[in-house]
């Protein structure tokens, strides 16, 4: 199994946000250290695109021993497909650099689970940012040599693979290991920015990589949805 960190400077919504701090780690070498922490990991590699301002992560990541690997920009199906072709191993799992609060555990569990239902897909519903996704590596090398990737395949990797009929998929459930996945934790705004530093100021035993029972607690649990705030902030404007 490798493990497949997915970042850029260049983010949309919150440009930068891997350069931001959780416990004293940037985001970038805190995903590098949750990546290295599943146990049986074989690899683990950064792919990022090809502008030359990426090239400021590559320190972070390699100072960790991941490998650090640059390819398309704009076309995250294909950056994906070239960054693990010389690789051997049967499964991937793909995390996003907005997942800062990933489980090992999580992952280890899902990977167990796909891997003896012998599935070429595996999430946990409803795509948790607690797990990130395991895909079989032919499977994703074949959605990409095919040529008949979407432009939301091109954008979101497995897009494709998600609803291809071909594919064996399997999910677990939205409340896997005792974690609400629906309230899963990420980095993609201002507000997902301020959250992350009330944690941080608030929640100590979020500092490991390994932090499942904290992470199941009813403080953490029972944090405002940033989703949920924005939409209460449009109503009462409306109103």
């Amino acid at each position: 199994m490798i493990v497949v960190l997915q970042g850029r400077v260049r983010s949309t919504r919150l440009p930068g946000k891997g350069f931001f701090t959780f416990f004293g780690q940037t985001i970038w070498e805190r995903m590098c250290s949750i990546a290295l922490a599943i146990t049986g990991v074989e690899q683990v590699i950064f792919a990022t695109g090809n502008l030359d301002e990426n090239r400021l992560i590559e320190p972070f990541v390699t100072a960790q021993g991941v490998r650090f690997f640059a390819g398309s920009e704009d076309d995250l199906l294909e950056r994906f497909s070239h960054a693990i072709e010389s690789t051997t191993a049967e499964y991937v799992v793909r995390l996003t650099c907005d997942n800062y609060l990933a489980q090992p555990e999580v992952v280890e569990g899902l990977l167990g689970a796909v891997s003896t239902a012998g599935a070429d897909y595996g999430f946990v519903e409803p795509l948790s940012h607690y797990a990130g996704e395991v895909v079989r590596r032919s499977t994703l090398l074949d959605a990409h040599a095919s040529g008949l990737s979407t432009a939301m395949a091109r954008e979101h990797v497995t897009w494709d693979i998600r609803r291809s009929a071909a594919v064996k998929k399997m999910a677990l459930p939205c409340d896997y290991l005792g974690l609400d996945h629906a309230r899963s934790v990420t980095l993609d705004t201002i507000d997902d920015l301020i959250q992350l530093k009330t944690l941080e100021r608030t929640q100590p035993l979020l500092r490991p990589v390994r932090c499942l029972a904290a992470l199941r607690s009813a403080t953490i649990q029972g944090l405002e949805d940033p989703r949920e705030r924005l939409q209460s902030r449009a109503r009462n404007r409306l109103a």
